[in-house]
């Protein structure tokens, strides 16, 4: 990066070459006009006010060294002049010399302090704008009673204007998304209500049907009686929104993965389920057989019995619905559901797991009118898995004493499940790490169970923990927040 010195030399001198060349020619004007005039007259004041011109221009065109060197030259000069016309013989003469070259020295010291503040300004203009182009970030002014806005070049940027052309609201509404309009002429209804913060994420649709992600926070600069003129920072975030899309695509690969493997983790369960019905089915189809083949058929009991079969086979259809939603791989699909009926599908699930691994469940859903907005699967994805873990944590445990607690309630505007386990317990220094990606306490675990599923619930809105004691146990709980009355979180 260059230094300080670097950098004000590099802004102290136009960078256009034309300019420059006018201004030494200018200069060099002036400097004859100096000569003439100091030949052709014998007063003090006439060149000191051309030198005052000089000195005024190359504080405007060049650097701070030349203009102190500028300034010392036209004081020798008019120094120099005053002795060659033997004006220090005169009284008069000596106290207009005198007069001029305090008036010289005080215009010197004050272009000076003006060229190094101009400098210091244009330095810090200079950084601004390398800044607003590293990070991305614009400045913009604008009003909500008014059509004219003002913005930084790299505004311009990022809405791809050209720099020359003057913003206007018209311009910010044709770059703005055709879905995202209305948030946008939000910001403008704020600003005409002079509201003290303004935030806005939209997206641009730029005229090659690239999409752009914006973020806009602007606050008041100043107020006045009917207007109020508002000075925001815009960022592009198309990358970061690009790399948040990436993440979730990848998230949700490793959670129809791991859904997977959970599927054959629940083998024994999943073909319990089905033969359930599948017995059934059988059963009734042989009753049927038997109340028809009577000499006198009993068509009231071999009715009964198609009605069983039915029932079964729906049964047994949900059974297989269900297991291919967990193994399908999809877009997660938010949508009013009830937490208890969620909880209870996924008990019967897991239900022949719990029972190969002698496991008592006590079951309490208190969650009656816990509507939650969620994906359907990716909730029995959470707990099924915080499911296995209690089961697999309770290996070493008595059989008696394997008892799996599981429990719904609401609390705070907060649907909350609770699944605990009557195992070893964890370790308090371990457990600030259980939701971190590729830890484990298992010898064959992957570590990525538990990463998934705080994914899956921060995706959803909400949090999960756990609390454990050394050897009394551990119990997860996740909770979301509930659907209010209008049907939105």
């Amino acid at each position: 990066m260059p230094s300080l010195r670097t950098a004000e030399a590099a802004i102290s001198i136009s960078p256009n070459p034309l300019i420059n060349a006018l201004g030494w020619l200018i200069g060099l004007v002036v400097a004859c006009g100096i000569v003439v005039i100091n030949s052709e007259t014998h007063t003090d004041l006439a060149p000191t006010i051309l030198y005052i011109t000089l000195l005024l221009m190359a504080a405007n065109l060049f650097s701070i060294n030349a203009v102190i060197s500028i300034a010392l030259m036209c004081i020798l000069l008019l120094t120099a002049m005053f002795l060659y016309n033997g004006g220090y013989q005169r009284w008069d003469s000596t106290t207009g010399f005198f007069r001029c070259l305090t008036a010289l020295s005080a215009i010197t010291f004050l272009a000076l302090r003006s060229k190094y503040a101009a400098d210091r300004l244009r330095l810090n203009e200079v950084y601004l704008i390398g800044a607003q182009r590293l990070s991305q970030t614009g400045s913009v002014g604008f009003r909500g009673d008014g059509e004219e806005m003002s913005w930084s070049d790299e505004s311009a940027r990022i809405f791809e204007y050209p720099l020359t052309q003057p913003p206007t609201a018209a311009m910010v509404v044709a770059r703005t998304h055709p879905d995202d309009l209305a948030s946008v002429y939000e910001v403008f209804a704020k600003a005409a209500r002079h509201e003290p913060l303004i935030e806005i994420k939209h997206r641009l649709l730029m005229p090659d049907g690239r999409i752009k992600h914006v973020h806009m926070i602007a606050s008041p600069l100043f107020k006045q009686q009917e207007s109020c003129e508002y000075l925001g920072a815009i960022m592009d975030i198309t990358a970061s929104k690009e790399a948040e899309t990436a993440l979730f695509c990848a998230q949700a690969q490793l959670a129809h993965v791991t859904r997977v493997t959970s599927l054959g983790e629940l083998a024994a369960s999943i073909a319990h389920e089905v033969n359930q019905p599948l017995s059934a089915i059988t059963s009734s189809g042989e009753a049927c057989r038997r109340w028809l083949d009577r000499p006198v058929p009993d068509l009231n009991e071999a009715l009964q019995s198609l009605d069983r079969i039915i029932a079964s086979s729906c049964r047994a259809s949900d059974v297989i619905s269900r297991i291919r939603a967990l193994s399908r791989k999809c877009d997660p699909l938010r949508q009013p559901e009830s937490l208890n009926n969620i909880v209870s599908e996924t008990l019967g699930l897991v239900q022949q797991e719990m029972a190969h691994h002698n496991i008592s469940p006590q079951v309490e859903l208190l969650a009656f009118s816990g509507q939650v907005q969620v994906d359907r699967v990716q909730m029995q994805q959470v707990i099924i898995n915080l499911i296995i873990n209690a089961c697999h944590a309770m290996g070493a445990v008595k059989v008696r004493d394997r008892v799996l607690h599981v429990r719904t309630w609401i609390s705070d505007d907060e649907a909350v499940v609770e699944v605990a386990d009557q195992g070893s317990g964890i370790a308090a220094d371990v457990l600030p790490s259980l939701f971190t990606p590729f830890f484990t306490t298992k010898e064959s675990g992957l570590g990525m169970g538990l990463s998934i599923c705080r994914s899956i619930i921060d995706f959803h809105g909400g949090r999960i923990w756990a609390t454990s004691t050394v050897g009394q146990g551990t119990s997860f709980k996740f909770a979301l927040p509930l659907l209010t009355s209008g049907g939105a979180n």
